[in-house]
Formats: structure tokens, sequence, C-alpha cells
């Protein structure tokens, strides 16, 4: 695996604009429609990655507890999903 730099911004760093394709490639999704009232997780993860398949029923848990407190969170793949 190639090693990639990670460029870490500091927590609390509004984060950027951008416009994604949904898991149906019909809609866009910006972040103004996925950002939670008090906070947002955004997720990078691979959907046949083995380490997200084994806890993605978590990951689905904690989403939904996060949900009531105001934190949405989005998942992005950059993955062809048709690939």
């Amino acid at each position: 695996m190639a090693q990639t730099p990670s460029n870490m911004l500091p927590l609390g760093t509004i984060a950027p604009d951008f416009n994604l394709k949904d898991t149906n490639a019909t809609d866009f999704k910006t972040f103004a429609d996925c950002k939670g009232e008090k906070g947002t997780v955004v997720m990078f993860i691979c959907n046949h990655c083995p380490y997200v398949k084994a806890i993605r029923d978590r990951i689905i848990r904690d989403i939904k507890e996060l949900e009531a407190y105001g934190i949405n969170s989005i998942a992005i793949m950059s993955n062809d999903p048709l690939d």
C-alpha cells in the first residue's frame, strides 16, 4: 500500500462545501444538506473493506445515537460502486 500523507486540519475547522452523488447516483448532496445542528461526522470508508464490514453494525448504532444529540453523519467512498 502506498503511503499517503494526511493533511490534518485543526479540530473545529469549518468543513469546505462539497457536492457528491448519493448511492443512487441521482441526487447530489452538499455539506449544507448533511450537516447537523450541533456537529457533523464525516467518514471516509470503503464498503468492501474487511475492517469496515466488521464494524458496520456499530457504525450504524453510533450514527443513530449521535442523531439524538443533533450530530449528523456522512460516509464518503471514493471507489467506483460499479467496479
